[in-house]
């Protein structure tokens, strides 16, 4: 025991250098500061915006259906933003620039500091009572401002459709003198869309149904989780994997393995020290990126919405995430078992460096797949191809455990135990032949190879 905890304890303090140590901190600490100023601009994003409106008719009067929309826009920012009508005023600001002159429009939309404007024709109104479509033109300053550009022209179009279907009521209550049966003409059939108060939406999740939840809603809530988890695990399984690789060959090519299986040390004892301090390195890295990824996938999908996962039965207790951690720890061991396999056969520090390629692979395949479906929906030969990839259990664990799936999970650690055993027996008679030191041109099946081929 005493030679597996100073191993482990070597490994450990190779693998923990200031620097990898100081890597994963910058690293992580860029995620959060990405996270939180990504979930600032979204938070900004929710504030209301200053829009400018130009009233093309001049001469308009206060009953007609230019002031009626305009009217409309201060409803809106009443309603949506909880806003009384002089804070509304701060955001709506009334342009003067002759209709038609768009450098007019556009010098002073940059004076007083707007990016978008609504334009209404000057026969806005007389179109309307004439029951001719009638126009609203919409102008805008782009100012790149990454993902949030956007921003400005969804409220200005979600400002038009507001008026036109205030406008659309309005007409329908002059002709039918009923304003409750305009209503009704206007939106006959009622769904959570046109009422965001009625709960008429209904899902059947984990064996109970759920009223005013939609899938969407669910898989929107979910986003974060069903991203992050994957990137974290492809991520240090590959980092964890190329520091094994080639710490096998700087020792190879400094002779420092040759030392090291001269000691008095059991193979196994060296193989176990090995994968066990890596495994705590990659867990310790895998743990640090998650939080990371955490701050970060949690600013990133602050303005998309969603619900509260615990209210449908979706949510982890502790002996969850245990099962989580566990599946991780050994999903690392898996990779590192490999790793010292494919390690065992380079020369050297660069060789080593192309030995990396298939661990990377093996890693992403999964990924993309979870990131973007679910093993539930695969078909049966890609569910065997993914479910013998050893990366993909802890990528799409924490679903099966909220869904309740347990024989996946069951099935998974045990495929794990396995596969973890396997490459350590292989590690070890590996670690206890000539292979290691001599390379695989002085193996018996080498050496009958090569007579073979002189022979002929």
């Amino acid at each position: 025991m005493n030679h597996l905890v100073n191993i482990t304890r070597k490994e450990l303090k190779e693998l923990l250098t200031p620097g990898s140590v100081l890597s994963i901190v910058i690293v992580v600490v860029l995620m959060m500061a990405i996270g939180t100023m990504v979930s600032a601009q979204t938070d900004d994003a929710k504030n209301p915006s200053a829009i400018g409106i130009l009233n093309g008719d001049v001469d308009g009067d206060s009953g007609t259906y230019d002031q009626y929309s305009i009217e409309c826009i201060y409803h809106y920012y009443e309603t949506i933003y909880d806003l009384t009508q002089e804070e509304a005023e701060q955001y709506i600001i009334m342009m003067e620039s002759e209709y038609g002159d768009d450098n007019a429009i556009i010098s002073e939309m940059q004076s007083k500091g707007l990016t978008s404007a609504l334009i209404i024709e000057p026969d806005y109104s007389e179109n309307i009572s004439n029951h001719i479509q009638a126009t609203i033109y919409e102008y805008y300053i782009f100012e790149n401002q990454g993902m949030m550009s956007s921003v400005t022209s969804s409220i200005a179009d979600l400002l038009i459709v507001y008026v036109s279907n205030s406008i659309s009521t309005n007409l329908l209550t002059e002709l039918t003198g009923d304003s409750d049966y305009a209503i009704f003409l206007e939106n006959p059939v009622v769904n959570t869309n046109c009422d965001s108060s009625s709960s008429i939406s209904y899902t059947y999740i984990n064996g109970k149904l759920h009223s005013g939840v939609t899938p969407f809603e669910i898989s929107t809530s979910m986003m974060s989780q069903n991203l992050m988890i994957p990137i974290v695990i492809m991520i240090v399984i590959v980092m964890i994997g190329s520091i094994v690789i080639s710490s096998m060959g700087n020792e190879k090519e400094n002779k420092t393995l040759e030392t090291l299986l001269t000691l008095p040390v059991k193979r196994t004892t060296i193989v176990g020290g090995k994968l066990l301090a890596s495994a705590i390195a990659g867990l310790i890295f895998g743990l640090a990126y998650l939080v990371g990824m955490m701050f970060y996938m949690s600013g990133l999908t602050s303005s998309v919405g969603g619900k509260d996962l615990s209210e449908y039965g979706l949510s982890l207790n502790v002996g969850d995430w245990i099962v989580i951690m566990v599946m991780i720890f050994l999903a690392i061991f898996c990779a590192l078992g490999i790793c010292m396999i494919l390690g065992a056969f380079v020369k050297n520090y660069k060789a080593a460096q192309t030995m990396t390629l298939p661990i990377s692979v093996l890693a992403m395949i999964p990924m993309f797949v979870m990131m973007f479906s679910s093993w539930e929906s695969l078909p049966t030969v890609l569910q065997v191809a993914i479910f013998a990839i050893p990366f993909s259990h802890p990528m799409m664990v924490m679903d099966n455990l909220m869904f309740g799936n347990y024989t996946i999970v069951i099935g998974g650690l045990i495929y794990l135990v396995i596969f973890t055993i396997i490459t350590i027996a292989l590690t070890v008679k590996i670690y206890k032949s000539d292979i290691l030191l001599t390379g695989l041109s002085q193996t018996k099946f080498a050496k009958m190879f090569s007579k073979k081929k002189k022979s002929g």
